[in-house]
């Protein structure tokens, strides 16, 4: 019963209308290609322009077109008009019909409509971007709700508006947290017609689920943290500087914390105790302050490493690898580390520039560099810690492969995406944080990493690629969200330590022997969207003792249970 409340809140906020509303859909059901969609009133935005609400080019919306399909639709006209039309671009399974036809900016394959209240079931971002005097175009959810083919967007949140102003100071991130640990991203329960939301910490009462559909949402694991990312930095001047948060409706009543972080990875803190008050289709502007940072880290064309020795250096592999030309590689007594020193910005560490570097035992990665190539420190045997600078956003293909003595590793919060193997035989890795905003896990990412214990996948993940997770024998809890509608093949294969894993929903397909040899896996819940499962999936769980298939499942495949004994 632990993990339920959320679906008792939403079998509350859905029982209000009578199951003769809902129909089975008819399969010759037409929808229009276009469809007119402008904005509530002169405060409802997707993006300012001199004050005014405007359409952005390529813009795209989920459309719940009288059934509760999730079509994707997009706007085709450019960016500063004020209603326009969008066009269908892609159709989706339906299962019931609906009276009303709802719209939801931005497109989203997860959000989810019940049919009996046209509650949709939604995100919102713990990582929003930074926009240029607007507020980031993936921070703002948008609905509305009619029986005919005009529609009028409602916002659902409101905005922060924080206002910075300082001599040249770059800011990288604006992190906000209320003082009392306030949902303020997540799960998401929206009112189709007047666009109010409950929030999944609101909580509820128990209660049957299985009409309700979405997501179980589950003790401690709400947001309570939403970031503002800035991904071409922000320098400030005597002049404000506006820097828009998304944030659900709700009153922060001891105040609000904001940390402001420069492309140093350097931070000053702001906080308030005073009440807070974020209402819906509204900005509320703080009083510009400026901004001292104190720079404690302002190095940007130096590698910092250590390798047990005061005498040799290291010498990277590649030395054209980094965006500018080494000038010295020294050892610094005061620091106790080696220097390596570059004529300019360190933008890169390059394909290959430290593989196979036996020696090196740390390295602290400059805050300008934005990515880390294919093999960067493949092999590096002894490497037990990286320090990223804020600045990086990729991680190439087996970057840190065969790093068998890194423990832990802080993945920046502007990484987007991390390459096949990036971590494969890296066997004393104990702890890894996925920040929000990676889409991906890619194949064999995290294969035989054999101390990693736990790992939580943020709600940004939408695939696990193949192997992902093949052979990390000691791993006991992982937590895979609703956000995620693709598992590959062997992803969990041979993780001994697994006792209990549940699919999302969403999922359609799972892979061939994505569980296979989980041999202490006693339980598994495979949700309604499943309607597939491969060979072998479940080949030598040998302590598996209960699972429930659903009537969705229309083929399972050879030896999907051989030796469950």
């Amino acid at each position: 019963m632990k993990n339920f409340y959320i679906f008792a809140l939403a079998a509350i906020l859905f029982g209000a209308c009578s199951t003769d509303e809902v129909q089975d859909v008819a399969a010759d059901m037409e929808t229009p290609e276009t469809l007119t969609v402008s904005f509530e009133d002169g405060d409802s935005r997707i993006q300012l322009q001199a004050g005014k609400t405007v359409w952005t080019k390529g813009d795209l919306l989920s459309v719940f077109y009288r059934s509760n399909g999730n079509q994707k639709w997009q706007y085709q006209g450019e960016t500063g008009e004020r209603s326009g039309i969008i066009k269908r671009t892609a159709t989706a399974e339906a299962t019931q019909e609906l009276s009303n036809i709802v719209i939801v900016y931005p497109y989203n394959t997860n959000y989810y409509i019940n049919p009996r209240s046209f509650n949709v079931q939604a995100f919102l971002p713990a990582r929003q971007t930074y926009l240029e005097d607007s507020y980031g175009l993936d921070g703002n959810i948008m609905i509305s709700s009619s029986e005919y083919k005009q529609f009028a967007l409602k916002n659902v949140c409101g905005w922060l508006k924080i206002q910075l102003t300082g001599n040249g100071e770059q800011i990288k991130l604006i992190k906000l947290r209320g003082n009392n640990g306030e949902q303020v991203a997540g799960e998401i329960y929206i009112n189709s017609e007047d666009a109010s939301c409950e929030l999944a910490s609101d909580g509820g009462i128990l209660g049957d689920d299985t009409e309700v559909g979405g997501t179980i949402f589950e003790d401690g694991t709400v947001l309570t943290e939403v970031s503002l990312y800035c991904p071409n930095d922000v320098a400030l001047s005597s002049e404000p500087t506006a820097f828009y948060i998304a944030l659900p409706p709700q009153t922060f009543r001891d105040g609000i914390t904001i940390e402001i972080c420069d492309i140093y990875d350097n931070i000053e803190t702001k906080s308030t105790s005073k009440e807070v008050e974020i209402t819906r289709n509204s900005i509320l502007p703080m009083a510009a302050f400026e901004v001292e940072i104190e720079q404690k880290n302002p190095f940007h064309n130096e590698i910092y490493y250590t390798n047990g020795s005061t005498t040799d250096a290291t010498a990277p592999v590649d030395t054209g690898a980094f965006g500018a030309n080494i000038v010295s590689n020294l050892y610094n007594e005061e620091k106790g580390c080696w220097i390596l020193s570059f004529d300019g910005d360190v933008t890169s560490i390059g394909a290959g520039a430290f593989q196979n570097c036996s020696s090196l035992t740390s390295i602290k990665i400059p805050c300008r560099v934005t990515s880390i190539g294919d093999n960067a420190f493949y092999g590096c045997s002894a490497l037990s810690s990286v320090t990223m600078g804020s600045g990086v956003t990729s991680i190439g293909k087996s970057a840190f492969q065969d790093c068998s003595s890194l423990t832990s590793v802080a993945i920046p919060y502007g990484v987007t995406s991390i390459g096949k193997s990036a971590f494969q035989d890296c066997s004393s890795l104990t702890s890894v944080a996925i920040p929000y905003g990676i889409t991906s896990i890619g194949d064999s990412t995290f294969a035989y990493c054999t101390s990693l214990t736990s790992i939580t996948i943020p709600d940004s993940v939408t695939s696990i690629g193949e192997s992902a997770f093949k052979s990390c024998y000691i791993l006991r809890n992982v937590t895979i969200p609703d956000s995620v509608i693709s598992i590959g093949n062997d992803a969990f294969a041979y993780c001994r330590g697994l006792t209990s894993i549940a699919i999302p929903n969403g999922i359609t397909s799972i892979g061939d022997s994505t569980f296979a040899y989980c041999t202490s896996l006693t339980s598994i819940t495979i949700p309604d969207s499943v309607t597939s499962i491969g060979n072998s999936i479940f080949d030598n769980c040998s302590s598996l003792t209960s699972i429930t298939i659903p009537n969705s499942v229309s083929s399972i495949g050879y030896y999907a249970f051989a030796f469950c004994i």
